[in-house]
């Protein structure tokens, strides 16, 4: 049985039964219910600080694995950029060895430093990953198609070596540049006549005085000097030996003489307009065994491929010979 409340008016002087109050109530049942919250999230933050949960317990090892390996990662990365550096310039210094020029710089791709690793997220770190292990298959290909094509095509033997010693490879010139080439081999326009005739080599055009160098080693087999306003005026051959003979036309001043030995560079006379020239050039043709050939071809060392290409679209022109 429910106990009656009584409660004291002075007003009345009196002790009067106390009535229900809405107010009173709803406060009270409020105020259980924050004590309740507040005792429930107390619960649960003294639960998460003292108590770890299997979840837990996976998800902290999983970080602590991923941490460390991010360490491994960095390093691995670190030095795969460094062998990709030592290799790139291993191969731009095979490639100036072999042609004594710079090597078309191509374009590579960046891989996240140690501290980018380090700070990224699960994603990024797989990205990583996957990054690596696609360079690291690129260069594993890359290395076995260099190792493939380089032992099929650049073996050289004993018997290879007169070949390559006799090819002329050069320029003929001194401080030679793609503009100075005004004429092609090929078909031309001839100068005084103005009719199509086969012109034999590369017309140079230079300043008068400009070094004329050999384009290969070997011996001078012709040196001449002619007065005529006509053909090569002076001009000198080189025969390089293995069938090459190379030829220099509308000299100003011959620096050597015949059956002279000559070395791959050495100057051999300087650029003029003697014979049937319109302006001071040099007349260049390379003939192997007797036949006259394209002496761009032989454009090898000391220009690059772009450069070549270029060269060879100027060399196509059906222009205006100088001779």
């Amino acid at each position: 049985m429910a106990r009656t409340k009584f409660h004291y008016n002075p007003k009345s002087l009196r002790y009067e039964r106390a009535r229900f109050s809405v107010v009173r109530f709803a406060m009270a049942i409020v105020g259980y219910l924050v004590f309740g919250v507040v005792f429930f999230a107390a619960l649960l933050f003294l639960q998460n600080l003292i108590i770890e949960t299997p979840l837990e317990k996976q998800l902290r090892a999983e970080n602590k694995a991923l941490t460390e390996h991010k360490v491994i990662l960095s390093s691995m990365l670190s030095e795969s950029n460094r062998q990709l550096k030592d290799l790139k310039q291993q191969d731009l210094s095979l490639y100036q060895k072999l042609f004594e020029t710079q090597s078309p710089q191509a374009t590579h791709q960046v891989f996240p430093e140690r501290e980018e690793i380090l700070v990224s997220d699960a994603t990024e770190f797989d990205e990583s990953v996957t990054q690596l292990g696609n360079r690291f298959s690129e260069l594993i290909q890359a290395a076995r198609n260099g190792n493939r094509f380089f032992g099929l095509n650049a073996r050289v033997g004993r018997t290879d070596m007169p070949e390559l010693t006799a090819t002329p490879s050069i320029a003929p010139i001194q401080n030679f540049e793609l503009e100075k080439l005004v004429s092609g081999f090929g078909v031309r326009i001839n100068p005084f006549h103005k009719g199509k005739y086969q012109h034999d080599g590369v017309d140079i055009a230079a300043p008068r005085g400009t070094n004329v160098v050999a384009t290969a080693p070997g011996k001078v087999l012709i040196t001449k000097k002619s007065e005529l306003v006509a053909g090569y005026g002076n001009y000198l051959e080189i025969d390089h030996g293995n069938g090459y003979i190379t030829r220099y036309s509308h000299l100003e001043d011959i620096a050597v003489r015949t059956g002279q030995k000559i070395e791959k560079g050495q100057p051999i006379a300087t650029i003029g307009s003697t014979g049937g020239s319109i302006a001071p050039h040099l007349h260049y043709e390379v003939i192997k065994n007797g036949i006259s050939l394209d002496p761009i071809k032989f454009f090898m060392e000391g220009i690059s491929s772009v450069e070549y290409e270029q060269l060879v679209g100027l060399s196509k022109k059906q222009n205006q010979s100088l001779d």
